[in-house]
């Protein structure tokens, strides 16, 4: 009695844990969702991968089908996608993606103020950055600075963890970012640098950022503070 318990504690654990459904839209995409109601004209649903449970909102119109986790299919392929009242909750409803385009997973960053500052104090040095997004609001980012001057020539190769503490990625915010790393000139050195700042991204996926914040170098014993601007795409 007592195994055919814990079976059952297992399997229902597992079917919770693996029960999603996937809309099938008119343009063919796949939307890998936990569907909470359908309604007459529209599907209220969740991401089945978003931890924060947002809900969304799909005019039948168009869908073309739902499998559901159980095996059973619902299909409205027989919706007629410019009646008037498809028309109208268009209108009315939130704009939802019906693929992941506007979530933005990658973000190119160059930071044209480094190459300024290098420019007046006589030397040339360009930054970049990419960063990929792990989840909702956090993401990995890879920073590279190359520079060179007076007869040297360096570079510095940083990574950490940048958090924007936001529900939609691809909307503006304050953001924190730490990043730690190498710093090559004459001889190897290692680089710290925490910054807090504002983060401006549009719709279209262009990328704004200010940030200010500490930097220690090993190389030259010193602790800094460092001010960037830099702008760069979401894709």
């Amino acid at each position: 009695m007592k195994k055919f318990a814990i079976f059952l504690l297992f399997f229902c654990f597992s079917t919770c844990l693996f029960s999603q459904d996937i809309i099938i839209t008119q343009a063919n995409d796949s939307i890998r969702a936990r569907v909470l109601s359908v309604y007459d004209a529209v599907v209220l649903y969740t991401l089945f991968d978003d931890p924060e449970n947002i809900s969304h909102v799909i005019s039948i119109s168009d869908i073309n089908k739902i499998n559901y986790h159980n095996g059973e299919v619902d299909t409205f392929s027989d919706v007629i996608s410019n009646s008037v009242e498809a028309n109208l909750l268009n209108e009315h409803l939130p704009k939802v993606a019906t693929s992941q385009e506007n979530i933005f997973q990658n973000v190119f960053r160059f930071k044209p103020l480094v190459t300024i500052v290098g420019a007046i104090l006589g030397m040339f040095e360009l930054e970049v950055q990419y960063a990929r997004y792990i989840s909702p609001g956090l993401a990995i980012p890879i920073d590279v600075d190359v520079f060179a001057g007076g007869g040297l020539f360096g570079f510095a190769v940083l990574t950490g963890l940048e958090g924007v503490p936001l529900k939609h990625r691809q909307k503006s915010g304050l953001f924190l970012n730490a990043l730690a790393g190498i710093m090559v000139l004459d001889k190897v050195g290692f680089v710290t640098n925490a910054a807090a700042g504002y983060q401006l991204m549009t719709k279209k996926g262009f990328v704004f950022n200010a940030a200010i914040g500490p930097e220690y170098n090993t190389l030259t014993h010193k602790v800094r503070v460092r001010f960037t601007l830099d702008f760069g795409f979401a894709f």
